[in-house]
């Protein structure tokens, strides 16, 4: 199977970008997360460090002849509330629930290249994306530990922005990095102490009457009732109340039942066996990040 590096740019950069201003805060950054919170970034990072990779982009396209407009994106604070595991932030949980209506009532960001696009021919559209996202034809191959390959074209504007931010290895040590993160989570899960805790937080929530025995069915159940809604406000704002509530009741039972905790220490025994291949490539990794954390933290002295 192969997933193309440059699909998900498009995705990412001409529709809706992939974070932006909004609140600030704590965002989960005390909850456990795979390989010590390696592909994670608190608010502030993630807003700092895509400001820095879309004035690259912006001077490479203009270097190449063509006119970008920095992507409006979504509310970073929302995305690095986000834990692998559905465990919830109290802060943020709080006020945005889930962040599933939220997400839905604000909409996607206006597209603020969608009119210059709009002006320009057939060829000089298709000669502005392969400028901004590259060419299949130029891709380097790169295969993941569970056998998928990604291909991304180094030459591309939004390798370029990447590269000069993070460094060459950015993007294979990034994806190596989620790679890793997704196979911890799933072991983990499937670990008698994950299990056990998540059975003693069903059972909390069966207690304030909900009938779920998965973290991910709030979730899932809420995004269901919200499709249902179609673009009714009124119903949308109902589902947004019972969201909330539901958001509490289980960050409640979350903290009842110490279930960060026992996803902690399934986590570490894990990890034990998960980190030692990939050694080496979770210190370049971390260096590369920690080093364009630094340049960030100088830019907005």
């Amino acid at each position: 199977m192969r997933r193309l590096l440059w699909l998900a740019a498009a995705a990412c950069f001409l529709v809706a970008g992939c974070s932006s201003s909004g609140h600030e805060g704590r965002a989960g950054g005390e909850l456990p997360r795979p390989l010590s919170g390696a592909v994670h970034f608190s608010a502030d990072q993630a807003d700092a460090l895509r400001g820095m990779e879309e004035k690259e982009i912006r001077s490479c396209m203009r270097e190449r002849g063509h006119v970008y407009r920095t992507a409006p994106v979504s509310d970073p604070r929302r995305l690095a509330a986000e834990n692998p595991y559905g465990l919830l932030d109290a802060d943020w949980a709080e006020d945005d629930g889930y962040g599933i209506t939220a997400e839905q009532l604000a909409g996607r960001p206006r597209d603020p290249n969608a009119s210059h696009l709009s002006s320009l021919s057939k060829a000089e559209r298709a000669a502005w994306e392969k400028a901004l996202l590259g060419e299949e034809k130029n891709h380097r191959t790169l295969t993941l530990p569970d056998g998928m390959e990604i291909g991304y074209d180094p030459r591309s504007c939004v390798e370029v922005a990447s590269s000069t931010v993070y460094g060459k290895r950015w993007t294979e040590l990034r994806y190596l990095m989620e790679a890793l993160t997704n196979d911890i989570v799933t072991a983990v899960r499937d670990t008698p102490g994950f299990r056990d805790a998540e059975r003693a937080w069903a059972d909390c929530m069966a207690e304030q009457g909900h009938a779920y025995r998965k973290l991910s069915e709030p979730r899932s159940e809420t995004k269901q009732r919200l499709e249902k809604t179609g673009q009714d406000p009124v119903t949308q704002r109902s589902v947004g109340r019972d969201e909330l509530a539901l958001a509490r009741d289980d960050l409640a039972c979350q903290r009842d039942t110490d279930l960060a905790r026992a996803v902690a220490e399934a986590q570490g025994k894990v990890e034990v066996r998960s980190r030692k291949p990939w050694r080496r490539e979770i210190e370049e990794y971390r260096a590369l990040k920690a080093s364009a954390l630094v340049t960030a933290d100088r830019a907005a002295a």
